[in-house]
C-alpha cells in the first residue's frame, strides 16, 4: 500500500465484536433450552408447593409437617443419612490410610475392588443383601443353624438394614476423596515432625490427621447427600415394613395422587440436601488456607506395619469382598437357581432364567428403551455441555459462566425432584409428555448434565489456547477452529464423559420409576418391579447382565483415558 494512501478507519482495523461472533447464537439457543430444561420445571415445583386455593400459602409445608407419618419420614431420612455418613467415614478414612499411606500389597486391585460398589446401582445392592441376610438367605441360614436360633436375630428389612447397604454404597466417595487428599499433601510438615524424633503414630495424630480432616469432613457429606437421595434402598428395605424417608413419603404421596403434598416434601428434601452443599462449600472454601495439600514437593513415606502388615492385609480384603465381590456373587447364584432357597448344590443350578429375560417382550423392549434413553440422554448432554464449558473456559462468551451455573443447579436437587419438576412442567397441553419415553430423555438430560459439564470442563483446562489462536491466525473462523482444534483435540475426554454418563442413565430407577408409562418401561424399572414381585431369580439374571455390561464400559473408559477415568 503506498505510503500516502489513505488507512481504514479505526473501526474497520479492529477485530470483529462479540455481537457477530457466529458463536453467540448457539449460546442463546443453548441457554433458551437450559430455561426451559431446568428453570421452568424446577420453578414449578416451587410454585405447585405454595399454590393453596388459587393463592399462596404455606398449608402444603404445613401439612409436610406436622402430620406425624410425614415428619417421620423427615427425621428418619437425616438420621439414616447422617448414620450412612458416618460408617462410610470410619471405612473410608481407615481403608484410604491403609492403601494410600501403608506397606500392605495389592493396593492396585484392592483400589478397584473397594470402588466398585459406587459402580454398582444402588438397589442391586439392597437386592443382594436381602438375598445374603433375609429370613432364607444364604449368610442367614448359617448363622441360625450355628447359633441354634429359631429365626433370625435381625433383619435386613429394617431401618438398621437400610443404614447398613446405604453405607457400603456411599463408602466409595468418602475412600476416593480421602485418598485424593493424602495422595496430594505435602509430606515435609510430617517429615519435619519425624525429624524432630516424633514416632508414626504421633505424625498421624498430629500432622496427618488434622490435614486430612477437611477432606474427610467432605466426603462424608458427600456421603450423606448419596443417602438422602437414594430411593431403590429404602423402598425395597423399608416399604415392607413401613418404613419411609423423604423419598419414598414423596413416592407414596404420588400414588394417592396428592401433588401438592409431593411437592412440598419434595422442597424439604431439597432443603436437607442445600444444607449440605452449603456445608461442603463452606468447607472447600476453609480447605484452601490448608496450603500444603495442594501441591506434592515430597512423597510422603510409606509406613511400615511390620509384623502387622499381613493382618492389614487380610482385613482389608475381607471387608472388599464383603462389599463388592459378596453381593455379586449372591445375584449370580441366586440367578442361577432352579428356586430362591433351593439347596445349594449342582442339581439346582439352571439357566432357565437367562432364557426367559431373552424370550419376554417385556424385557427386550426395556433394554431397548434403556438403551435409546441412556445413548441419546449421553450424547445430547455431552453436545451441550461441551458447547457451555467451551463458551465460558475458551471463548469467554458473555453469559457463559451463569449457564455453566445454571446447568451445574441438578447436581443440588434430588433425582426425586427432578421427575416430579418434569411431570408439572411437561405433563399438560400444549406439551403433554407425561407418559411417553421423552419426558424420560429430559429428566435424564437434567440429571445428568453437571456430569457432563464438569468432564468436558476438565478436558478443556488442559488444551492450550495457542493452538487454537494459530488456527485463527491461519484464517480460521471460530466454529472451523472449534471443529478442527478443539473437538479433535478433546475427543477423547468426551468419549469418557458420554461412557460415564450413559453407565447410570441405562440402569438409572429414581426417576424413571415416577415417569414411566405403557411400553416405556426401563430396565431399573422392570427389576424394581421384578423383585417387589417375588420374581427374584428374574431380576437376578437381569441385575447379572447389567452389572456385566456396566463393568465392560468401564473397561472401555479405563482404555479410552489411559486408566485416568474409571476404576
Amino acid at each position: 500500500m503506498p505510503s500516502d494512501a489513505p488507512h481504514p478507519p479505526p473501526a474497520q482495523a479492529r477485530a470483529p465484536s462479540r455481537a457477530l461472533d457466529p458463536r453467540v447464537p448457539l449460546l442463546v439457543l443453548v441457554a433458551a433450552a437450559m430455561v426451559l430444561l431446568v428453570v421452568w420445571p424446577v420453578a414449578q415445583v416451587v410454585y405447585r408447593s405454595l399454590l393453596v386455593d388459587g393463592g399462596l400459602g404455606l398449608d402444603h409445608y404445613r401439612r409436610a409437617i406436622v402430620h406425624p407419618g410425614n415428619l417421620r419420614a423427615l427425621t428418619n431420612t437425616v438420621w439414616v443419612g447422617v448414620a450412612s455418613a458416618a460408617g462410610a467415614m470410619i471405612a473410608g478414612a481407615v481403608l484410604a490410610f491403609l492403601v494410600m499411606r501403608t506397606d500392605i500389597p495389592g493396593k492396585g486391585w484392592l483400589r478397584t475392588l473397594l470402588i466398585m460398589p459406587y459402580a454398582v446401582p444402588p438397589f442391586f445392592g439392597a437386592i443382594a443383601w436381602a438375598q445374603l441376610l433375609g429370613p432364607q438367605g444364604y449368610l442367614m441360614r448359617p448363622l441360625i443353624a450355628l447359633l441354634g436360633l429359631e429365626q433370625a436375630p435381625f433383619s435386613i428389612y429394617s431401618a438398621w438394614g437400610i443404614v447398613f447397604v446405604m453405607a457400603i454404597h456411599a463408602f466409595p466417595l468418602v475412600f476416593l476423596t480421602v485418598s485424593g487428599a493424602l495422595e496430594r499433601m505435602d509430606a515435609s510438615l510430617e517429615e519435619a515432625a519425624r525429624t524432630s524424633g516424633a514416632g508414626s503414630l504421633r505424625v498421624m495424630r498430629d500432622v496427618t490427621m488434622p490435614l486430612v480432616l477437611p477432606a474427610l469432613l467432605a466426603g462424608g457429606l458427600l456421603a450423606f447427600i448419596h443417602s438422602i437421595a437414594n430411593f431403590g434402598i429404602p423402598a425395597l428395605l423399608g416399604i415392607r415394613v413401613r418404613f419411609y424417608v423423604l423419598t419414598t413419603s414423596i413416592y407414596a404421596s404420588l400414588n394417592i395422587p396428592d401433588f401438592p403434598l409431593a411437592t412440598a416434601k419434595s422442597m424439604l428434601l431439597v432443603a436437607v440436601g442445600a444444607a449440605a452443599l452449603a456445608v461442603q462449600w463452606r468447607l472447600q472454601r476453609g480447605q484452601q488456607r490448608y496450603t500444603v495439600i495442594a501441591g506434592k514437593s515430597i512423597h510422603p513415606q510409606v509406613i511400615r506395619l511390620g509384623p502387622l502388615r499381613r493382618v492389614a492385609f487380610a482385613l482389608a480384603v475381607l471387608f472388599a469382598a464383603v462389599i463388592a465381590v459378596l453381593p455379586l456373587f449372591s445375584l449370580l447364584l441366586t440367578s442361577l437357581l432352579k428356586y430362591y432357597g433351593a439347596p445349594l448344590a449342582v442339581a439346582s443350578l439352571t439357566l432357565k432364567h437367562y432364557a426367559y429375560v431373552a424370550n419376554q417382550g417385556v424385557i427386550r423392549r426395556a433394554l431397548a428403551n434403556s438403551a435409546l434413553l441412556g445413548v441419546s440422554a449421553a450424547t445430547i448432554t455431552m453436545v451441550l455441555g461441551t458447547f457451555v464449558a467451551y463458551a465460558r473456559i475458551r471463548a469467554k462468551l458473555r453469559g457463559a459462566a451463569a449457564l455453566d451455573t445454571l446447568g451445574m443447579l441438578p447436581y443440588a436437587v434430588p433425582h426425586t425432584v427432578i421427575a416430579i419438576a418434569m411431570i408439572l412442567a411437561w405433563a399438560r397441553p400444549p406439551v403433554a409428555l407425561y407418559g411417553t419415553i421423552w419426558i424420560i430423555l429430559l429428566a435424564y438430560i437434567v440429571a445428568y448434565m453437571p456430569l457432563s459439564l464438569r468432564t468436558t470442563s476438565a478436558t478443556l483446562q488442559q488444551v492450550h489456547e495457542s493452538l487454537e489462536e494459530a488456527a485463527r491466525v491461519s484464517g480460521a473462523g471460530p466454529l472451523r477452529a472449534m471443529r478442527d482444534i478443539i473437538i479433535p483435540l478433546v475427543r477423547p475426554g468426551m468419549v469418557a464423559g458420554w461412557i460415564l454418563v450413559f453407565m447410570p442413565a441405562f440402569r438409572e430407577l429414581t426417576m424413571s420409576i415416577l415417569l414411566f408409562g405403557l411400553r416405556t418401561e426401563t430396565i431399573g424399572v422392570i427389576i424394581f418391579n421384578m423383585q417387589s414381585s417375588g420374581y427374584t431369580q428374574i431380576a437376578a439374571a437381569l441385575s447379572v447382565l447389567v452389572c456385566v455390561l456396566i463393568l465392560g464400559s468401564n473397561l472401555i473408559v479405563r482404555k479410552a483415558t489411559r486408566g485416568q477415568v474409571g476404576f
